[in-house]
């Protein structure tokens, strides 16, 4: 897979628009906004916030259609089985999703866009990072054609089942987000 990143000096287009879409804010501070998820979705979801995670729902009508997470702290992601390690001035995009019967609506540009807006107007994050499979082409070409990212590192993972671990020194090259050694390790 490979590890992205965004600087937050990267100008991004405008946040787009999809009609009948609506992007909320998910926040521990917003309890009203986890009426708008899945129950299904929902223990997880309590596993983003204890870490103080904020997240955007994308809705068509009242209807869940997807969503994007963002991290501020180091912490293992299960599912990628990565250990994310990021400085105090960079976040971690993750957990990108969106329902099957509304990928041709463009419902990830439109949570990208949002979220990259919001973490512009941030002044404390200079990097963001996100991880994106090789194969998935699409997510590929939109983070980086659209939105700037370029690629800073490459690790192999295994994943099976809902759990995934990194391949142990795989990661390429060996200072970055997903390394041991990195700006996280120098910042006090």
């Amino acid at each position: 897979m490979d590890v992205l990143e965004w600087r937050s000096s990267t100008e991004i287009p405008s946040p787009t628009e999809a009609d009948g879409v609506a992007i909320r804010r998910l926040s521990p501070e917003e309890p009203e906004a986890r009426a708008l998820l899945p129950e299904s979705r929902t223990k997880v979801v309590e596993s983003f916030f204890e870490r103080g995670d904020r997240g955007y729902v994308a809705t068509v009508g009242d209807r869940f259609a997807g969503w994007v997470w963002v991290s501020r702290v180091s912490h293992r992601d299960p599912w990628s089985g990565l250990h994310i390690r990021i400085a105090r001035d960079e976040a971690y995009v993750y957990a990108m999703r969106v329902e099957k019967a509304d990928r041709e609506r463009g419902i990830a540009g439109v949570l990208m866009s949002k979220l990259l807006s919001d973490l512009r107007a941030d002044p404390t994050i200079i990097r963001v990072y996100g991880w994106v499979d090789r194969r998935n082409r699409e997510m590929q070409l939109m983070l980086r054609m659209m939105y700037g990212f370029t690629q800073v590192q490459r690790v192999w993972r295994a994943h099976a089942s809902r759990l995934g671990w990194q391949v142990p020194w795989s990661d390429t090259p060996k200072f970055g987000p997903v390394s041991r050694v990195g700006r996280h390790s120098t910042v006090a």
